[in-house]
């Protein structure tokens, strides 16, 4: 469709005769016929006027839309800091009390270290002094089973020697029944 902006006379084909001619057809097309813009006002100036009305409420809905967006994103925005912030925060604190925690940690474990360190010389000390106890009560045992050894053997003897006097004491009665017995 032809706005009233892009109208123009249709030119007929014709044989330009003299350079007059043609330099009066250029300038009827270059110089705005006062009686056309008149017509064309006359025809579509009321759809122009609607057409720039629309045009203006459309640029102002834009507008409007476009600060609203604006506003909105701005706003989603700042939330958006804010929460980082917040989160940021917390990790923050979240790492510090991670750090103090494995810091602690370290701390019990270095104590436990030492504990069991201390705890292992003790260990090898008490160790130590039951080896020597336990040696000592070897050697104790060792020399009270051998005084017990000597004292049996020394027994032993003494009952063979009362064996032989009880059987000697068997005989003489085994010897004074065959005598009464006759």
């Amino acid at each position: 469709m032809q706005t009233p902006d892009t109208l123009a006379p249709e030119a007929t084909p014709e044989i330009v005769a003299s350079p007059e001619l043609l330099v009066n057809a250029m300038r009827r097309d270059t110089v705005p016929d006062k009686n056309l813009d008149m017509i064309r006002n006359i025809l579509f100036g009321e759809q122009l006027r609607d057409l720039e009305r629309k045009n203006a409420s459309l640029e102002r809905f834009v507008r409007v839309s476009i600060n609203a967006l604006a506003e909105d994103t701005q706003r989603k925005l700042d939330t958006l800091q804010n929460d980082i912030r917040l989160i940021k925060d917390l990790l923050i604190e979240e790492a510090k009390a991670r750090r103090e925690e494995h810091q602690g940690a370290r701390h019990r474990l270095e104590k436990n270290e030492r504990f069991l360190d201390e705890l292992a010389k003790r260990v090898t000390t008490e160790v130590a002094k039951l080896d020597q106890q336990m040696e000592l009560s070897r050697k104790d045992l060792i020399r009270q089973l051998t005084e017990t050894a000597e004292q049996l053997r020394h027994e032993k003897a003494d009952r063979k020697a009362v064996a032989g006097i009880l059987n000697g004491m068997a005989k003489q009665l085994f010897d004074v029944e065959k005598i009464e017995a006759l």
